[in-house]
């Protein structure tokens, strides 16, 4: 009875088995108008490739006279296609990006709206927008900012721990500098240097510790295990990290760290100077600026840019850019979108000057 049933059993597994691990399926002939394709054949295998070519007035959709597709588990990837001759294949413009979603391709006389990449602006008195005209796109041009910057400035000692892969950064764009273990500014372990009108501000160097004490002379501290030295200094705004012989702190966002991280216990009992968390960031009142939404006060962290929407009197939603730098907040008009991305809205000047920051609180 119990080997009946085993074997029942394993008519049931094996075809569920052999149905789970089924090859891919094969593919139809596809359906190609105003076009022919080779080889003719009723089915196609897995990973078949056809070659295709079209009609008279006519073009795959895709670069060439002729294209190829192939077939995966039952479907033409990409599908054969052919389109008028005076259609167009999506467009490659240089440094510039679109927000509508790209299609495969686009009929004789549309239009795409095309916005340039952060650093980047359209040519003086060029529109922005590309046309396909008889199966060739009129596209703007996309030229580097005169208020941007190219590689941000060589400081000894460090590494830049934010910069992207690009040769082209924006008017307050900012990049954040690292000093290398062992090496410190006079305000923390970072350092950092902003685009302002197609320069960098010069970031502070990086320069070698001193570890050295002057107790009962010239002699160094020793430095022990911490429990011989009590509880560690209290940092306001700060995350305490405990190791074998120091103490490592890091300050909590927007508050940047002044001095060294990292605290010594000495033999005598006592520990090297904590550092301080400085506040480093601005406040925008929106409740004080009548072309903002009021959102009541938003803090903006230094070398951090946000947008703020404006109380909307045009077709289409404006915002401004805010951006702190060392204190000051910067602040843009309101512009659209098309005008953000193309680097063509200006900051306000004197604007900071009606603004909370740090360090008026």
């Amino acid at each position: 009875m119990l080997a009946k049933c085993l074997v029942f059993a394993l008519l049931l597994w094996i075809p569920a088995e052999l149905h789970a691990q089924s090859p891919l399926q094969s593919c139809s002939a596809p359906t190609l108008g105003n076009g022919f394709f080779l080889p003719v054949e009723d089915s196609f295998a897995p990973e078949t490739h056809i070659t295709y070519a079209c009609d008279n007035g006519y073009k795959p959709a895709a670069k060439g006279w002729w294209a190829t597709s192939t077939c995966r588990n039952a479907e033409w990837s990409p599908g054969p296609q052919c389109i008028e001759k005076a259609a167009c294949l999506p467009p490659k413009i240089p440094n510039s990006k679109s927000f509508e979603k790209p299609k495969r391709w686009y009929e004789n006389g549309e239009k795409i709206e095309i916005n340039c990449n952060s650093g980047y602006v359209h040519a003086v008195m060029e529109d922005n927008v590309a046309v396909c005209t008889s199966g060739v796109w009129s596209v703007p041009v996309c030229q580097r900012s005169p208020d941007s910057c190219g590689e941000p400035p060589y400081v000894p000692n460090t590494v830049i721990i934010n910069e992207k892969e690009q040769e082209t950064f924006a008017v307050q764009s900012t990049v954040e500098y690292q000093c290398k273990d062992g090496y410190s500014t006079e305000a923390g372990t970072t350092a950092r240097s902003t685009c302002i009108e197609g320069e960098w501000t010069q970031p502070q160097t990086c320069r070698l510790h001193d570890n050295s004490g002057s107790r009962g002379g010239n002699t160094k501290h020793v430095s022990v295990t911490i429990d011989n030295c009590g509880t560690p200094p209290e940092v306001p705004n700060s995350v305490r990290e405990n190791g074998l012989k120091t103490v490592t702190y890091t300050c909590v966002s927007f508050y940047k760290l002044v001095g060294r991280a990292t605290v010594e216990c000495y033999s005598d009992g006592s520990w090297s100077k904590a550092p301080t968390c400085k506040e480093d960031f601005c406040k925008i009142n929106t409740a004080e600026h009548p072309d903002l939404k009021n959102v009541g006060n938003t803090f903006v962290e230094n070398g951090e840019t946000l947008e703020l929407e404006c109380t909307n009197v045009w077709r289409f939603k404006n915002y401004i850019q805010v951006q702190c730098i060392e204190g000051e907040l910067r602040r843009t008009r309101c512009c659209n979108r098309a005008q953000i991305m193309s680097g063509n809205c200006k900051i306000i000047e004197n604007a900071a000057a009606s603004m909370d920051t740090s360090e008026n609180r």
